[in-house]
Protein backbone atom coordinates (compact mmCIF):
# COMPACT_ATOMS: atom_id res chain seq x y z
CA UNK A 1 0.00 0.00 0.00
CA UNK A 2 2.89 2.53 0.71
CA UNK A 3 4.02 2.08 -2.95
CA UNK A 4 0.32 2.25 -4.39
CA UNK A 5 1.20 -1.59 -5.65
CA UNK A 6 -2.04 -2.94 -4.24
CA UNK A 7 -3.99 -0.75 -7.37
CA UNK A 8 -2.67 -2.60 -9.63
CA UNK A 9 -1.35 -5.91 -8.13
CA UNK A 10 -3.64 -9.49 -7.85
CA UNK A 11 -2.87 -11.19 -4.51
CA UNK A 12 -4.09 -14.18 -3.63
CA UNK A 13 -4.20 -16.46 -0.76
CA UNK A 14 -4.79 -20.27 -0.23
CA UNK A 15 -3.06 -23.29 0.62
CA UNK A 16 -2.06 -26.61 -1.57
CA UNK A 17 -3.47 -29.00 1.19
CA UNK A 18 -6.13 -29.49 4.24
CA UNK A 19 -4.51 -28.87 7.44
CA UNK A 20 -2.66 -32.07 9.73
CA UNK A 21 -4.85 -33.24 12.19
CA UNK A 22 -2.41 -35.41 13.73
CA UNK A 23 1.43 -35.26 12.49
CA UNK A 24 3.66 -38.44 14.25
CA UNK A 25 2.98 -39.80 17.66
CA UNK A 26 3.94 -36.36 18.71
CA UNK A 27 1.46 -33.54 17.59
CA UNK A 28 -2.73 -34.23 18.26
CA UNK A 29 -5.02 -31.82 17.26
CA UNK A 30 -2.87 -29.44 15.99
CA UNK A 31 -5.08 -28.11 13.49
CA UNK A 32 -8.62 -28.20 12.28
CA UNK A 33 -10.65 -29.01 9.46
CA UNK A 34 -14.22 -28.02 10.51
CA UNK A 35 -16.72 -30.38 9.56
CA UNK A 36 -14.58 -32.02 6.85
CA UNK A 37 -13.39 -35.81 7.24
CA UNK A 38 -9.33 -36.43 6.56
CA UNK A 39 -6.41 -34.10 6.56
CA UNK A 40 -3.24 -33.63 4.72
CA UNK A 41 -2.38 -36.55 2.69
CA UNK A 42 -5.54 -37.37 2.29
CA UNK A 43 -8.00 -37.34 -0.37
CA UNK A 44 -11.28 -36.63 1.72
CA UNK A 45 -12.80 -33.03 1.72
CA UNK A 46 -10.48 -32.13 4.59
CA UNK A 47 -7.00 -33.40 3.02
CA UNK A 48 -7.10 -30.93 -0.10
CA UNK A 49 -10.51 -28.50 0.76
CA UNK A 50 -8.86 -24.88 1.45
CA UNK A 51 -9.87 -21.16 1.62
CA UNK A 52 -8.77 -19.26 -1.62
CA UNK A 53 -8.97 -15.31 -1.03
CA UNK A 54 -8.43 -12.63 -4.15
CA UNK A 55 -7.61 -9.68 -3.59
CA UNK A 56 -6.89 -6.82 -6.62
CA UNK A 57 -9.06 -2.99 -6.07
CA UNK A 58 -10.94 -2.18 -8.99
CA UNK A 59 -11.02 -5.51 -10.45
CA UNK A 60 -12.37 -7.99 -8.29
CA UNK A 61 -15.33 -6.70 -6.38
CA UNK A 62 -15.70 -8.41 -2.26
CA UNK A 63 -17.97 -11.00 -1.67
CA UNK A 64 -18.64 -14.61 -0.99
CA UNK A 65 -18.64 -18.02 -3.21
CA UNK A 66 -19.13 -21.51 -3.03
CA UNK A 67 -17.78 -22.27 -6.17
CA UNK A 68 -14.74 -25.26 -6.50
CA UNK A 69 -11.93 -24.50 -8.37
CA UNK A 70 -8.89 -26.09 -7.92
CA UNK A 71 -5.15 -25.45 -7.69
CA UNK A 72 -4.39 -26.44 -11.55
CA UNK A 73 -6.60 -23.15 -12.27
CA UNK A 74 -4.33 -20.71 -10.72
CA UNK A 75 -1.67 -21.67 -13.77
CA UNK A 76 -4.88 -20.74 -15.96
CA UNK A 77 -5.78 -17.69 -14.91
CA UNK A 78 -2.25 -16.17 -14.68
CA UNK A 79 -2.07 -17.06 -18.32
CA UNK A 80 -5.29 -15.51 -18.74
CA UNK A 81 -4.15 -11.79 -17.44
CA UNK A 82 -0.32 -11.81 -19.04
CA UNK A 83 -2.73 -12.35 -22.18
CA UNK A 84 -0.83 -15.09 -22.98
CA UNK A 85 -2.31 -17.30 -26.19
CA UNK A 86 -2.61 -21.25 -24.44
CA UNK A 87 -5.22 -22.38 -27.09
CA UNK A 88 -2.36 -24.54 -28.11
CA UNK A 89 -1.53 -26.00 -24.75
CA UNK A 90 -3.37 -28.73 -22.98
CA UNK A 91 -4.57 -27.01 -19.64
CA UNK A 92 -5.49 -29.34 -16.84
CA UNK A 93 -7.09 -25.94 -15.29
CA UNK A 94 -9.17 -23.29 -16.37
CA UNK A 95 -9.02 -19.28 -16.07
CA UNK A 96 -10.69 -18.18 -12.90
CA UNK A 97 -10.88 -14.31 -14.35
CA UNK A 98 -14.40 -14.50 -15.78
CA UNK A 99 -15.57 -15.76 -12.42
CA UNK A 100 -13.51 -13.48 -10.35
CA UNK A 101 -14.32 -10.47 -12.47
CA UNK A 102 -18.07 -10.91 -13.51
CA UNK A 103 -19.30 -13.88 -10.89
CA UNK A 104 -19.28 -16.08 -14.01
CA UNK A 105 -19.93 -19.76 -13.87
CA UNK A 106 -16.77 -21.89 -14.60
CA UNK A 107 -17.38 -24.83 -17.06
CA UNK A 108 -18.85 -27.89 -15.90
CA UNK A 109 -15.44 -30.55 -15.28
CA UNK A 110 -14.54 -33.63 -13.51
CA UNK A 111 -11.65 -32.80 -11.19
CA UNK A 112 -9.23 -36.17 -10.10
CA UNK A 113 -6.80 -36.13 -7.04
CA UNK A 114 -4.47 -39.40 -6.53
CA UNK A 115 -2.00 -40.22 -3.24
CA UNK A 116 -0.28 -43.23 -3.58
CA UNK A 117 -2.66 -45.86 -4.24
CA UNK A 118 -5.96 -43.56 -3.53
CA UNK A 119 -7.49 -41.68 -5.99
CA UNK A 120 -10.61 -39.42 -6.14
CA UNK A 121 -12.59 -37.74 -8.78
CA UNK A 122 -15.16 -35.44 -8.12
CA UNK A 123 -18.03 -34.55 -10.40
CA UNK A 124 -20.66 -31.61 -9.50
CA UNK A 125 -21.95 -32.85 -6.06
CA UNK A 126 -20.86 -36.03 -6.44
CA UNK A 127 -17.32 -37.64 -5.16
CA UNK A 128 -15.81 -40.94 -5.86
CA UNK A 129 -13.13 -42.00 -3.35
CA UNK A 130 -11.48 -45.37 -3.85
CA UNK A 131 -8.33 -47.53 -4.26
CA UNK A 132 -7.85 -51.55 -4.74
CA UNK A 133 -10.08 -52.52 -1.58
CA UNK A 134 -12.72 -49.96 -1.84
CA UNK A 135 -15.13 -47.29 -3.33
CA UNK A 136 -16.93 -44.78 -1.45
CA UNK A 137 -19.17 -41.95 -3.23
CA UNK A 138 -20.19 -39.27 -1.62
CA UNK A 139 -23.09 -36.48 -2.22
CA UNK A 140 -21.46 -33.71 -0.85
CA UNK A 141 -23.98 -31.56 -1.01
CA UNK A 142 -25.73 -32.95 1.69
CA UNK A 143 -22.43 -34.85 3.53
CA UNK A 144 -19.77 -33.12 3.36
CA UNK A 145 -18.28 -35.05 6.23
CA UNK A 146 -18.46 -37.83 3.66
CA UNK A 147 -19.81 -39.89 6.80
CA UNK A 148 -22.36 -41.68 4.29
CA UNK A 149 -20.95 -44.22 1.58
CA UNK A 150 -23.64 -44.13 -1.22
CA UNK A 151 -21.65 -46.20 -3.56
CA UNK A 152 -24.01 -49.48 -3.13
CA UNK A 153 -27.13 -47.26 -3.62
CA UNK A 154 -25.28 -45.44 -6.42
CA UNK A 155 -23.71 -48.00 -8.43
CA UNK A 156 -24.05 -46.86 -11.59
CA UNK A 157 -23.04 -43.41 -10.59
CA UNK A 158 -20.46 -45.27 -8.60
CA UNK A 159 -18.86 -46.89 -12.05
CA UNK A 160 -19.00 -44.11 -14.19
CA UNK A 161 -17.37 -41.95 -11.86
CA UNK A 162 -14.55 -44.94 -11.92
CA UNK A 163 -14.47 -45.11 -15.74
CA UNK A 164 -14.04 -41.63 -15.81
CA UNK A 165 -10.90 -41.69 -13.86
CA UNK A 166 -9.39 -44.01 -16.02
CA UNK A 167 -9.78 -42.28 -18.90
CA UNK A 168 -8.24 -38.94 -16.92
CA UNK A 169 -5.13 -41.13 -16.33
CA UNK A 170 -4.94 -42.25 -19.36
CA UNK A 171 -5.03 -39.39 -20.66
CA UNK A 172 -2.45 -37.60 -18.03
CA UNK A 173 0.04 -40.99 -18.24
CA UNK A 174 0.42 -41.92 -21.27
Amino acid sequence: KELKLDRNTLVIFTSDNGGYLTYGKDFRKISSNGPLRGQKGQLYEGGHRVPFVASWPGNIRAGETQTTAHSTDLFATFAHLAEIDTTKLKLDGVSLWPHLKHGADLPERNLYWRKSADRAVRSGKWKLVFNTRKRELYDLSVDLGESKNLAQTHPKLAKELYDSWLTWVEDVNP
